[in-house]
């Protein structure tokens, strides 16, 4: 992505006809992405996706009717949508789960989100060409079931490029999606496919923006991991 563009709308034109196949969408997806550090293209091919921050984020939705346990927090679920997104693109070499938590034992004796001190130092004895981390902001589940949600699902993450031999952020993102009904925005059609045309929970809409948007975002430009 260019440096002077922040946003990036991933719009679909669809028939309008789509409208009467379905009850829900998400809003269109959007990705604020933020180069931030000039590097050559190629140069950053080895990554270690670190475990997302989740800390701020309210989850206990047990008195709620229709509201459905998570199961596992959302830091979990976001770190490895991101990381396994961006190992089946396979533009980098994605440092493996087990790897990653072996340097965070071996330094701080736990697997943990990181401080940004913290990121370098992994990411150093990994030695990996950059780090990425992240915090989940919002994650609300739907409550309700697929075919009728008394409220959507929710996501807002945040995710930092980091080269850890010199702690300089290369990349910043943040992705932002919620479903919405098509009586609420009947010309907001292109989330009625990528979900299938069902209320989703937070972990697929997350797979949906780590799948497409976020990695897209860092694979369309000089942080790809592909050579010039």
């Amino acid at each position: 992505m260019g440096g002077g563009r922040w946003m990036t709308r991933l719009l679909v034109v669809l028939a309008g006809s789509c409208a009467l196949l379905a009850g829900c969408n998400p809003i269109p997806v959007t990705v604020a992405s933020r180069p931030l550090t000039p590097i050559a293209r190629g140069e950053v091919r080895r990554i270690a996706v670190l475990p997302f921050t989740s800390a701020d984020v309210v989850t206990d939705r047990s008195g709620e009717l229709g509201s459905e346990p998570l199961s596992e927090p959302p830091g979990d679920t976001v770190t490895r949508a991101v990381s396994t997104a961006m190992r089946d693109l396979g533009d980098w070499q994605i440092v493996d789960e087990l790897t990653v938590g072996e340097a965070f034992r071996q330094l701080y004796g736990e697997v943990r989100a990181p401080t940004p001190s913290e990121a370098v130092a992994v990411g150093k004895l990994l030695r990996a060409d950059a780090v990425l981390r992240g915090q989940v902001k919002v994650f609300e589940d739907r409550i309700g079931g697929e075919l009728a949600a008394k409220r959507p699902a929710h996501v807002v993450f945040a995710a930092e490029l980091v080269r850890p031999s010199d702690g300089v952020a290369l990349w910043q993102g943040e992705y932002a999606e919620q479903q919405q009904s098509l009586s609420e925005n009947l010309w907001n059609l292109p989330g009625f496919v990528r979900a299938g045309g069902t209320w989703v929970r937070a972990s697929e809409l997350t797979q949906i923006g780590a799948g497409g948007d976020v990695r897209h975002c860092l694979a369309s430009g000089q942080y790809s991991g592909k050579r010039s």
